[in-house]
């Protein structure tokens, strides 16, 4: 029977296993936010199937490359290779999502000011570390 791990025991396994640098507080950040391996809940508490925790670890390799300028099969990066495919997929509206964040970042580049306003918030982040 497959065995059941702790989050601390899952990250161990994680480590110990698959060299991924993983800690039980980077599962429980996956485990509220998604892309985590899956979980089962006993209580308040989280636990993992070795079974899922493997799976996942195998997804999260990238596969053999060529070179790092080649994207790899899985990625979304390689869909635009063949624009040609895409041809029959409807019309999409990309300035207005649903989702605010994302618009209001889709807005500031169409006008050509979020370049600025990311070194102007880069700015002040080294500044807060030169102060700390």
């Amino acid at each position: 029977m497959d065995e059941i791990l702790t989050r601390k025991e899952a990250a161990r396994f994680l480590r110990s296993q698959f060299g991924l640098r993983t800690t039980a507080a980077s599962l429980a950040t996956m485990a509220s936010r998604g892309g985590g391996p899956r979980m089962t809940k006993m209580g308040r508490y989280a636990n993992y199937w070795k079974r899922d925790l493997t799976e996942w670890a195998c997804l999260q390799c990238g596969g053999f490359l060529d070179s790092t300028s080649t994207p790899p099969n899985n990625s979304a990066a390689a869909l635009f290779l063949y624009e040609e495919d895409l041809g029959d997929l409807p019309e999409f509206d990309y300035r207005n999502t649903g989702d605010p964040y994302f618009d209001e970042v889709t807005r500031l580049e169409e006008r050509g000011s979020l370049q600025a306003q990311m070194d102007a918030a880069g700015e002040k982040y080294r500044r807060l570390l030169e102060n700390a």
